[in-house]
């Protein structure tokens, strides 16, 4: 993303922004002997646990677990990119299972290594494509230039506008690219209010709250939803994108709409009237007309198809190779706008997916899921969703809330056989609930590194969202789940 994208300034990495926020927290050699002292200590817990299961364990179940907290340990501290440990689990599952170093005979890995091609890769690939396009012909700064200018110069009204247009919009392109945009067109007016005017406050907390749950919305809006999907083909039900944003988007919209209200309370305006520099997002002389009607059109009939999936019956990852084909071929991407998509993100899932199926067909999830029987004595699905839910979400507060949900759907599944399609709406919903801290989402340290806030600042609603969050969740899968699924 180039400079003039950014909006909120250079000193940060948005595409990976929550190693950016690590670095705004602890610069220089602090961090790299940080990071070598979690590795040591994530290698010794590992050691121990794999010295203490051998003969309790299966020598495939071992190979895995340890495989498992490998992860676990690597993905909570950090210690390496996250990308990269989702292509460790390929890899070290191609070694261990597809070889006879710990089986008599060599496993079938086709099924860890084909997660690249899985249709959940496909879909989040067309999204991405396509965010890169409306960010290249500048069709999205026009898009939330045109939302936020109704809401007029009343502060409340303002807020509520801001969020919306966040939340909306981060359920079709990144989360991270919509509060890049949106903290460029409020910083200006923050700045300008002053640190002692509470409502600029509240315009720089709202954008990566908003952001964040706004992504709960469809199945692209964020990773973990993707995870959440491809975990629930593993055990044998697919959901469309239509059916994924009945249950995902009024839960967005209720919480937005929450967390304006608690926003409006805690920080009250002591001004009258506001006005947003838009002039930077609504850019009259944008280049390239036959790209941006290119780009809106392909853009529409995408974004159309899918949500009309149940009348056509095309799948939505068939669907996403229509920006994908359009946008190359049409030469509104090039090579260089290809390279620089969020393969990462791609490693990621890819590698979680390969984990969840490694833990799944071992057997390992459901000696976990034993282990953690107590919490069926509890005899009441709400109370066992709402533990694990809680657990996603204290979580994805210090580790990537994707990997989060890679890690706990696959156990948590086999603790509620014949409802393991609401276990992974409810975990995937709730994994985007983690806001805590700068690190907890990218969206958070982009707000974070402006300097406008502090980590106290982001606590409120953090803690409100987080515990809010999950039960609202809750309790609209529990409600519409038995029609829509």
């Amino acid at each position: 993303m180039s400079n003039d994208r950014a909006g909120a300034g250079d000193k940060v990495s948005y595409r990976d922004s929550r190693r950016a926020a690590f670095r705004i927290l602890r610069p220089g050699r602090r961090h790299a002997l940080r990071r070598a002292l979690s590795f040591l200590a994530v290698a010794l817990v590992v050691w121990f646990v794999w010295h203490h299961t051998a003969g309790v364990l299966p020598p495939v179940q071992q190979a895995v677990l340890f495989l498992f907290l490998l992860a676990v340990g690597l993905w909570i501290t950090e210690a390496v990119p996250a990308f990269a440990v989702g292509l460790l689990i390929m890899g070290y599952l191609v070694f261990a299972l597809g070889t006879t170093l710990i089986t008599d005979e060599p496993w079938d890995v086709r099924p860890y290594l084909n997660t690249w091609s899985s249709p959940v890769i496909w879909l989040m690939l067309g999204g991405f494509f396509m965010a890169e396009a409306l960010a290249r012909t500048g069709l999205d700064r026009r898009l939330f230039a045109l939302a936020i200018r109704p809401a007029g110069t009343r502060p409340e009204r303002v807020l509520l506008a801001v969020m919306l247009t966040s939340g909306i919009a981060s359920m079709f392109i990144s989360n991270t690219s919509t509060t890049v945009l949106m903290i460029g067109a409020v910083l200006p007016l923050v700045r300008q209010l002053g640190r002692k005017e509470p409502f600029a406050r509240s315009l720089v907390i709202a954008v990566p709250l908003a952001a964040s749950v706004g992504g709960m919305g469809t199945i692209i809006g964020s990773p973990p939803n993707a995870i959440a999907v491809g975990i629930a083909a593993e055990n044998g039900r697919t959901l469309d994108f239509v059916e994924w944003m009945v249950l995902g988007a009024p839960v967005a919209l209720a919480l937005i709409f929450l967390a304006w209200l608690f926003l409006r309370r805690l920080y009250p305006a002591r001004i009258d009237a506001v006005r947003l520099d838009l002039d930077r997002l609504d850019e009259p002389d944008l280049p390239g007309r036959r790209e941006r009607l290119i780009v809106g059109a392909i853009s529409g009939a995408t974004i159309l198809l899918w949500l009309t999936t149940p009348l056509h019956g095309l799948h939505v990852a068939a669907i996403s190779l229509i920006p994908i084909v359009g946008l190359t071929m049409t030469q509104v991407l090039g090579a260089a706008d290809v390279r620089g998509l969020p393969w990462d993100t791609l490693m990621l899932v890819a590698g979680g997916l390969s984990l969840g199926a490694a833990v799944t067909d071992t057997g390992l999830a459901v000696r976990l899921a034993g282990w953690l029987g107590f919490l069926t004595t509890l005899n009441l699905d709400v109370l066992i969703y709402a533990a694990l839910a809680l657990v996603t979400v204290t979580l994805s507060n210090f580790m990537s809330n994707t990997a989060t949900v890679s890690l706990i759907l696959p156990v948590s599944v086999a603790l509620v056989p014949g409802r393991e399609i609401e276990m992974c709406i409810i975990l995937g919903l709730s994994a985007s609930c983690a806001l805590l801290l700068p690190v907890s989402t990218p969206p958070n340290a982009v707000a974070f590194s402006t300097g406008e806030i502090s980590t106290r600042d982001l606590r409120p609603g953090g803690l409100l969202i987080g515990l809010l969050g999950p039960a609202v969740v809750i309790a609209w899968v529990m409600l519409i789940g038995r029609w829509v699924l």
